[in-house]
């Protein structure tokens, strides 16, 4: 099993050049930045665990990468007073993906079945599942305090909680 891309720690220059104004395809409310991050999965097969036994995934692989056409910042955020504030919040979201992907390579290594092609529809099912879970929590992540959210980083009470919740899901002391 393999998860690549993650851990990471951010940077400006992972935004591309700095932009004038708000992208016209982004849909959403975050208007000083925002992080597009991608989340693949394969595997080369299955294999048998012993002559005869159940089936499961060969060589997976799951990898985080940070998608370059959704990502952007205005100019002037990566100079601002808040620059530490807002990469800190981003890095947030870069973790939640991070999390998910490792909840997504834990359970493709233990997953079995005694169906070849079974244990593979399974696999997508429960791989997508997992992102589309954390892709909720990284909505409310964002969302409104009122909703258990950060408001986009700007509650700082909340992004403290966040910051803890995110380590403990990572059971370390500290992420990037």
């Amino acid at each position: 099993m393999a998860l690549l891309g993650w851990p990471k720690t951010i940077k400006w220059s992972d935004f591309g050049s700095p932009r004038g104004a708000v992208p016209s395809s982004y849909g959403g409310s975050h208007t000083d930045c925002h992080i597009g991050i991608s989340i693949d999965y394969s595997w080369q097969g299955t294999q048998r665990v012993t002559p005869g036994g159940d089936y499961r995934l060969r060589n997976v692989k799951v990898v985080v990468t940070i998608d370059s056409s959704e990502t952007w910042v205005l100019t002037g955020v990566p100079t601002a007073s808040n620059q530490a504030r807002v990469l800190k919040h981003e890095q947030g979201h870069f973790n939640i993906a991070g999390i998910t992907a490792r909840d997504v390579d834990r359970a493709l290594a233990a997953l079995r079945d005694s169906d070849s092609d079974a244990l593979e529809a399974s696999a997508r099912d429960v791989a997508d599942g997992i992102i589309a879970s954390g892709q909720a929590e990284e909505d409310t992540y964002d969302d409104d305090p009122a909703n258990g959210g950060t408001d986009h980083g700007n509650d700082v009470t909340q992004q403290a909680t966040w910051n803890s919740k995110i380590a403990a899901a990572n059971s370390l002391s500290s992420l990037p």
